[in-house]
């Protein structure tokens, strides 16, 4: 009788276990078969700060390698360089325009996604997803951005980021779900708002710490070779170079967990840098960003020269995990591109701006090309108002205070003041000096990108429309260009406006104060009865208008 029920015991232990390790095999199984995300997010980097992207001088030997397992693309953009309004693109595939962040959302800017739209974290929420975006998030309104995992951790603090990466996805392996995990670096954006403001200025534990010599180093064209620049540029570097072992260390995390082959993994940045010309700007050093794409069920090839943007990141997420948007998104899936160099119909991205912070409005459209870009600077009577991480720092601040009349090689009147169309051959331009929008050989050319930006904006339904219309080749406005060659201190230090249809007169024929109610001399404008014009300071900003 005994060894009758140790027999029983014994076939049913070993039943139980044959039925544990099938269950588990099936887990195993389903596991395989879910699509996972992991997208990784740098803070203000530009595409050709990256070795794959052919700088020889800074490593990113991790990024690299990613680079070399999936697609780099060479035309991908950041339909606006500011960082909480870009993420709000990326996270929803709408144009700024469309989902109603403007600006900033954190501090006293306010600025909040519509009610109405949906974030792809929504979207993967409602299908059993398990989400975290860890790092910097600059999410606004939170609620629209449900994660089932929100641990804080310091964005810079790259191996950590990884470590907690990994218990998320555990704990998405344990739960027998598919998950999306963001990885919102803060590097390299700036570590302060004076002196170069870049540079690692506190290590972490197992975080490499790479040296670049200023000395050594190319400054790109659109910045002034100084030596507070080159020690910028030798920080950025750093910083980068802690976000590339960041990087190494999540890939690994995939490897040691086996999501790696069913893992959708892209990486780039939210825009360029935080220097003059880039950071708010739709200038080339401001939206032209790195963006790779590995998908790991799919024979893909080394480079594309397909337009993308960011608004393309939602659209391709929801189609490797199967979903159909609930909203019209302005942006499209880049999934069935990978496999094709030079695919039709991507020859041409149109990108967005309102402001970076709320004091800084300069809404900006702007359609692009291969070869030639068209921006419509929709305030361009407006001065160029630099964003705070800009404005405060040395390549700057030197500039003014030196009496400079250049940064980089585009003059800073010229930077400041800006006609209402920019017209540029990329090709034959590269550093967008020579705005052709003006030379009649180019009138052919100008109209049929107007034409393009039109339709662009229609298309998205964009609400500037309702009070301005796209101008014409004709009619379009422009900066006196015999002020093209002043000096700082005459075009930044005081304001020059036409008054010669809005200026009134008292009973003795001088001319006085007055408040003009059109547009062209909106501010309050002052003249001393000899008809010269007196300095003004509107609204907290300087400059020179005309017309």
């Amino acid at each position: 009788m005994y060894a009758r029920n140790r027999t029983f015991i014994r076939g049913a232990t070993v039943k139980l276990i044959c039925l544990v390790l099938t269950l588990a095999s099936a887990s195993i199984i389903r596991a395989a078969e879910h699509r996972n995300i992991l997208l990784l997010v740098t803070d203000n980097q530009n595409r050709n700060d990256c070795g794959c992207y052919g700088n020889t001088q800074i490593r990113t030997p991790h990024i690299d390698r990613l680079a070399g397992e999936g697609v780099r693309f060479n035309y991908a953009f950041a339909t606006t360089a500011s960082c909480g309004p870009s993420r709000a693109v990326l996270y929803t595939g709408l144009l700024t325009s469309a989902n109603g962040q403007y600006g900033h959302g954190h501090g006293v800017h306010t600025f909040r996604l519509n009610p109405k739209v949906t974030t792809v974290f929504q979207e993967l929420h409602n299908h059993g997803y398990h989400t975290a975006l860890l790092g910097k998030q600059h999410l606004s309104p939170e609620s629209q951005y449900p994660l089932t995992f929100n641990e804080p951790v310091n964005g810079r603090d790259v191996m950590n980021m990884a470590a907690v990466g990994r218990r998320f996805i555990q704990n998405a392996l344990n739960e027998d779900r598919p998950f999306c995990l963001v990885m919102g670096y803060s590097d390299p954006h700036p570590t302060s708002r004076d002196g170069h403001g870049w540079g690692i200025v506190k290590d972490f534990p197992d975080t490499p710490r790479e040296v670049y010599d200023p000395e050594l180093l190319n400054v790109p064209s659109y910045l002034p070779d100084r030596p507070w620049v080159r020690e910028g540029l030798a920080g950025y570097y750093q910083q980068i170079s802690r976000v590339d072992a960041g990087v190494g260390r999540i890939l690994q995390v995939l490897k040691e967990t086996g999501t790696d082959q069913n893992t959708l993994v892209i990486f780039t940045s939210d825009h360029g840098s935080s220097e003059p010309g880039a950071m708010g700007n739709h200038y080339e050093p401001g939206v032209h960003i790195p963006l790779i794409v590995r998908n790991p069920q799919q024979q893909t090839i080394p480079e594309s020269s397909a337009m993308v943007t960011l608004a393309d990141v939602t659209p391709t997420i929801l189609d490797w995990a199967g979903i159909q948007s609930s909203q019209k998104l302005n942006g499209r899936s880049i999934l069935p591109v990978l496999n094709n160099p030079n695919p039709t119909g991507w020859d041409e991205v149109f990108l967005n701006h309102v402001c970076h912070e709320v004091t800084m409005y300069y809404p900006m459209r702007t359609v692009r090309n291969q070869r030639y870009k068209l921006i419509w600077n929709i305030a361009w009577r407006l001065e160029f108002p630099n964003p705070i991480d800009t404005l405060s720092r040395k390549t700057w601040t030197k500039t003014i205070e030196l009496n400079e009349t250049t940064i980089g090689k585009r003059t800073v009147h010229r930077f400041l003041f800006r006609d209402e169309l920019e017209l540029y051959d990329l090709q034959n331009d590269p550093d967008e000096l020579h705005n052709l929008a003006s030379e009649p050989e180019s009138r052919d050319l100008l109209n049929q990108m107007l034409q393009r930006l039109n339709a662009r904006c229609k298309a998205t339904s964009d609400p500037w429309l309702e009070r301005h219309s796209i101008p014409n080749a004709e009619t379009y406005g422009r900066h006196n260009r015999d002020w093209h060659s002043a000096s700082i201190t005459e075009t930044t230090f005081r304001w020059v406006i036409r008054l010669d249809h809005c200026h009134q007169r008292n009973r003795s024929g001088d001319q006085q104060q007055h408040s003009c109610r059109r547009a062209v001399c909106r501010p309050q404008v002052t003249v001393c009865p000899r008809g010269c014009l007196k300095c003004l300071t509107v609204l907290g900003t300087r400059g020179l208008l005309y017309q």
